[in-house]
């Protein structure tokens, strides 16, 4: 603990430093090792526009490494000519920036780098080292190691890129499905309070003249449930909605808490037995918000069913006055379920969550085994209108 935390400031202060800039003071290292390395026989002005032509590559190599490659050659060609003694910072510079060039650029651009770059060695390395034999191939593998190893990353980083990009499609698409099949849901949550409304109000026109205080409880009715569909239709409007012609449709009213004892039974028939835990005083909820309580209390536990390989999974519901809170808690397999389902079920329940303005999480138990939960409030009365 103590060594991470003296290496801390470093990290963060290297952290900050762009690449750009870490290339800059990459170059100006090896010239002041280059510069302190060199015969102080030879003139200063020659050394010093020597090393400076020869690490400005360096640090041009990811601003513009086409650029940087050609002044890189063009440098080991002028110390080839004019100062030999320069010419093992030449192939360093002209390593550097071949490796910048095959993991950037084009690939048509990387192997006529390539090809330049292998030029370059055997001339230069021919009449550099004449005593020595292997110095040309010694250059050709050190070019053609370097500019592999540029050429393998850069593939992977466009492989990853485009996974990326595919992965964000997809995303996408779950998500505007997630809200396409939310806005049915609305529709039909909005559907059935106008049917009791249009009850209420026959029932109302019915009873009028005779008993007033059943024409009250159904005005009251009428009141309270126009104001729920008309907070639905709010919502709904955000939502774009998608139609299946195909569809029939739906006479029943969505389910909701009420009926979570049929969709534990469904869970112990598919193996799994699920402990219900109901506290606090419960009430009516607005239909939309029960219905995305029952739908995220389904979803987990379909996925506890599928994949955290456990016979047991608890659902704690809690009534406060302004919300409802759900948890589903596991203690199968969760870290390694989580992840398949991160973008689908999970990506669901938090559409649903977030559409009511909740707080949704959901992950991994320290003590094993997986945990979801949700926070649904409910919009006062007065705000529903």
């Amino acid at each position: 603990m103590h060594l991470i935390t003296r290496a801390g400031p470093r990290s963060r202060i290297i952290g900050r430093l762009s690449p750009r800039r870490l290339d800059g003071l990459a170059a100006l290292g090896c010239g002041v090792v280059a510069f302190a390395l060199l015969d102080p026989g030879i003139g200063i002005g020659r050394r010093i526009a020597g090393v400076a032509v020869l690490v400005l590559p360096i640090a041009w190599r990811r601003w513009r490494p086409v650029v940087a490659f050609a002044i890189a050659v063009a440098g080991l060609a002028a110390v080839e000519l004019a100062a030999r003694e320069m010419l093992a910072l030449g192939f360093v510079s002209v390593a550097c920036v071949l490796y910048t060039v095959a993991a950037m650029c084009r690939t048509r651009t990387a192997f006529v780098a390539l090809g330049v770059a292998l030029a370059a060695a055997v001339a230069s390395g021919i009449p550099a080292f004449p005593r020595l034999v292997g110095a040309p191939v010694m250059s050709v593998l050190l070019f053609t190691t370097v500019w592999s190893v540029g050429y393998a990353v850069g593939a992977h980083r466009r492989h990853l890129a485009q996974a990326l990009r595919h992965q964000a499609v997809l995303a996408r698409q779950r998500v505007m499905a997630e809200r396409m099949r939310i806005a049915r849901e609305l529709h039909d949550v909005v559907a059935h309070g106008m049917s009791v409304v249009t009850v209420q109000a026959g029932l109302a026109a019915l009873v009028l003249d005779d008993r007033p205080q059943e024409t009250r409880d159904a005005l009251t009715a009428i009141e309270t449930t126009s104001r729920q569909c008309l907070a639905e239709m709010r919502r709904l409007l955000g939502v774009l909605r998608v139609e299946d012609q195909g569809d029939p449709p739906g006479t029943a009213p969505a389910p909701g808490l009420a009926d979570l004892d049929r969709l534990l039974a469904q869970s112990a028939g598919a193996g799994v037995r699920v402990d219900l835990s109901v506290t606090g005083r419960r009430h009516a909820l607005p239909a939309g918000i029960d219905l995305a309580a029952y739908r995220i209390v389904q979803e987990a536990l379909t996925n506890v069913v599928k994949h955290a390989a456990t016979d047991s999974a608890r659902v704690n519901v809690h009534y406060r006055a302004d919300e409802v809170a759900i948890e589903i808690t596991d203690d199968g397999q969760g870290g390694r379920a989580a992840r398949p389902h991160r973008g689908h079920g999970l990506a669901g329940m938090r559409e649903r969550v977030h559409l009511y303005d909740g707080t949704f999480d959901a992950a991994p138990r320290p003590e094993g085994g997986f945990r979801v939960s949700a926070t649904l409030p409910i919009p006062s009365t007065e705000h529903l209108g």
